[in-house]
């Protein structure tokens, strides 16, 4: 049995993490946790319990009556914002440090309960983060309404000052952590874009209304329970923008919205007179990872690699899924040398990665064994403008080039440069002449080391 444990432990999701991330990661986990001992300690009483029982429950009924909305959005990306914060926000303003983590500290605990299997450090680093919040929020309240006075503009100040303190705490640690956990994230993946500021201030604004009308009644709770559930409905709207560029398993861009992205990265390269390269990843053998651990397996180590690749590039470049288990990248302003290291990295990086630990922390598997669960990449490689005008060009180029890397053994880059050509075979003197406005499109050479002129007949081949 002890062992057992050794062997979970030894393969928790959190060792996985550099060693910044670890770090900032076991900081706030026990900065949240020295100070709600803190607070606990210094509670004169338990007065307020009617307040706190109010706004827990008013929250939970909230929250249960958007989930379906909630679960929709969730399911768009790494960073998720919703209204939960803003009964925590009206706690930290009417309550006792104490209580008010106690109000945070069980939404959490409803939360986890509700969400069925999460990676557990992330739940203890988001609950820290709001118990962080909490703190902020009472202590900048505090202090302006000392400077401001109790009564009129001078408590509608403080309590808003306390409500930002709050959402900046969380946007600041939170989106610190996105950013070292997943390296090279955009500044919209870690704090957000507009839609996601936009729910922090009406979850702010909702917050400081509800600690208002608490002031009266603990029962005007409940009457921010309506005007939440519509609240969360309007937040739907941009997440559904979100859904439609993003694959739902990966969290990468859609191929449709990532060919758009692409063909303005062409058209700026041909402009300015740029190079610019185009990434074509496949990983090896990974039918063999589906036939003998499960898809369910073999979904979360698709995951596993699509952080790593996106982990390890810049944040200008695009990343997408190309389909099934193939990923492509455009690299603006890049030459064929940057465009070779850059896939040799990225290809060193898959193959040195702890896939085996990252899968286990979410699917709570310890069968899997680091020294063989192990993937490796190939990749091709074609720039732009000498291998192609355009991106069909280009992807054209850089799949033949990821195939004679296959060809070649796998775990390998190719690069398009290297790889004969596409031929055109001339058509029977009889044919009819092709519309000038429709040229006849390349026909793989059938010698070409390496050609596929179906994807679909060879794919088991070059898995």
């Amino acid at each position: 049995m002890v062992a057992q444990s050794r062997r979970a432990v030894r393969y928790w999701a959190l060792w996985t993490l550099t060693v910044p991330a670890f770090v900032v990661v076991v900081l706030v986990d026990l900065a949240a946790i020295g100070y709600a001992v803190q607070a606990f300690t210094d509670l004169p009483s338990w007065r307020g319990v009617d307040l706190v029982f109010a706004l827990t429950v008013s929250a939970l009924i909230s929250v249960e009556g958007a989930r379906r909305v909630e679960n929709r959005r969730r399911r768009g990306g790494a960073l998720h914002k919703d209204l939960a914060p803003a009964w925590m926000i009206a706690a930290a303003l009417i309550l006792h440090p104490a209580l008010a983590i106690l109000v945070a500290v069980l939404l959490r605990i409803w939360w986890r309960i509700r969400a069925g299997k999460c990676i557990p450090y992330r739940w203890a680093f988001s609950t820290a983060v709001h118990v962080l919040g909490v703190g902020a929020a009472h202590a900048t309240f505090t202090a302006t309404r000392d400077l401001t006075g109790d009564g009129g503009l001078g408590l509608v100040v403080s309590m808003v000052a306390g409500a930002l303190a709050l959402v900046a705490t969380d946007t600041v640690l939170c989106g610190l952590a996105i950013s070292l956990i997943i390296p090279g994230s955009t500044w919209r993946e870690t704090v957000g874009g507009i839609d996601d500021l936009s729910t922090d201030v009406t979850a702010a604004t909702l917050g400081c209304l509800l600690a208002a009308a608490c002031l009266i009644s603990p029962w005007f709770a409940f009457v921010a329970i309506p005007i939440t559930l519509t609240a969360q409905r309007a937040l739907l709207l941009g997440q559904l923008e979100s859904e439609a560029q993003t694959d739902p398993k990966t969290n990468l861009t859609r191929v449709d919205w990532w060919r758009r992205r692409t063909e303005e990265m062409v058209r700026t390269a041909r402009t300015q007179r740029e190079p610019m390269a185009v990434l074509l990843i496949d990983i090896d053998h990974f039918k063999h990872v589906n036939d003998r651990h499960g898809h369910l397996v073999g979904d979360e180590a698709l995951r596993a690699v699509a952080t790593i690749l996106r982990s390890a590039i810049r944040a200008k470049d695009v990343i997408g899924r190309f389909g099934g288990e193939e990923f492509v990248i455009a690299l603006p302003d890049t030459g064929i040398d940057e465009a070779t290291v850059t896939a040799d990295r990225l290809r060193n990086a898959v193959a040195a990665s702890p896939l085996a630990a990252m899968c286990a922390g979410v699917l709570d598997d310890p069968d899997l064994d680091p020294d063989t669960f192990l993937l490796t990449i190939s990749i091709g490689v074609a720039v732009y403008p000498a291998d192609g005008a355009d991106v069909d060009d280009l992807l054209l180029r850089a799949d033949r080039a990821m195939y004679a890397a296959k060809a070649a053994g796998r775990n390998r880059v190719r690069l398009a440069a290297d790889t004969l050509p596409p031929v055109r075979i001339a058509p029977p003197a009889d044919a009819p002449t092709a519309h000038p406005s429709r040229p006849e499109a390349p026909v793989p050479s059938p010698t070409l080391s390496g050609a596929r002129p179906d994807r679909s007949t060879s794919a088991a081949d070059r898995r």
